[in-house]
């Protein structure tokens, strides 16, 4: 059993009442000259930025979302390779914007700000460093609620389909004049084509109890302008995430929640061959509460650990991820009137 996996089982073991349901998956990694690394289009972490479900009728949701994602696992296939000379963060802020059109249909917006660093220790003790921040691709997403939650049935789902565009910059390059890496530009340089499914049922097993699931599945175009002269593909991309929820109420509502991701993406290609060290899969657990203030305010904290990777060659991936979320909604003026003459 890993380091990692042994933090997770301490997690578990402690005093949340929830047990585990989950797997999941979405792989998502983009490469350096000698290695690779876990994250989305331009290091947008898509799946943690499509957490919304469906805003009800003439409703605005807006989520702010902060992900900080320490890229400093070297990995081989699976085993974590004894080398700190290279490190990588992203740091992304993210709004999405959920306006409900109707009961049924709603859309959704999604736009990242990106701040990427890359840090390699050279052999005479000094430091090359980098760092790049930018606008990210921004996403555009219809959803339609399948199923709509009553009483006698608490559950709901919700699909979607959207596009993602180019608007991240693809052009940053070092202090040489050379373009850097793709997988260090804020955007991916393509059209992307998006599909998402959002599920959630309430009172399982008990009136506290809930299991949710998000899945999103990512088709990559190419960016045919890659260093002026070459094509670059990032692999397609599947991601399920599916965890538990329990409520409390400890002076204020706090839900508890347990998730686990399974990430998978296929290789990238670059003038339509493969890219070396690119692609895999991997698993994350994902602990975490949401806190709700007011009606119509919350707070979710997460942290994000790995417990199984299978990696194609020697990438540098994630080796922990930590994520801030505001969530604020604003009721249709329907809805305003009942909640005053209640």
């Amino acid at each position: 059993m890993t380091k990692t996996a042994k933090k997770i089982k301490l997690i578990l073991s402690g005093k949340i009442p929830l047990s585990l349901l989950i797997i999941m998956f979405v792989g998502i990694i983009y490469s350096t000259t000698a290695y690779a690394q876990a994250c989305c289009s331009g290091g947008v972490p898509l799946g943690g930025s499509l957490g919304l479900g469906a805003a009800d009728s003439k409703s605005m949701q807006v989520l702010f979302t902060y992900d900080y994602n320490a890229i400093n696992d070297l990995v081989h296939i699976s085993n974590r390779l004894d080398d700190d000379t290279r490190s990588r963060t992203t740091q992304s802020g993210i709004v999405e914007l959920n306006y409900g059109i109707n009961q049924r249909f709603s859309i959704t917006t999604v736009l990242p700000f990106i701040r990427q660093t890359r840090s390699i220790n050279t052999y005479d003790d000094s430091k090359d460093f980098i760092a790049v921040q930018g606008l990210g691709d921004a996403v555009f997403l219809v959803k339609y609620r399948l199923v709509s939650p009553d009483i006698l049935r608490p559950f709901q789902w919700v699909i979607g389909a959207g596009p993602k565009f180019p608007t991240g910059k693809t052009d940053f390059t070092n202090l040489q004049g050379f373009a850097l890496a793709a997988d260090m530009q804020p955007g991916s340089g393509s059209f992307d084509g998006l599909a998402w499914s959002y599920m959630q049922r309430d009172r399982l097993l008990s009136p506290n109890l809930g299991i949710s699931s998000v899945a999103v599945y990512r088709y990559s175009g190419t960016n045919n302008n890659y260093n002026e002269v070459q094509t670059y593909r990032f692999g397609n991309e599947f991601q399920l995430s599916l965890g538990l929820n329990y409520d409390l109420f400890v002076g204020l509502p706090v839900t508890m929640f347990l998730f686990t991701r399974y990430r998978h993406q296929t290789a990238d290609l670059i003038d339509g061959n493969v890219f070396p060290s690119s692609g895999g899969q991997w698993i994350y657990a994902i602990p975490g509460l949401n806190i709700q203030f007011l009606n119509g305010l919350s707070l979710r904290l997460s942290s994000e650990w790995p417990i199984y990777r299978a990696l194609v060659g020697t990438q540098l991936t994630t080796g922990v991820k930590f994520s801030a979320a505001l969530s604020v909604t604003f009721p249709s003026r329907e809805n305003k009137i009942l909640v005053q003459k209640h």
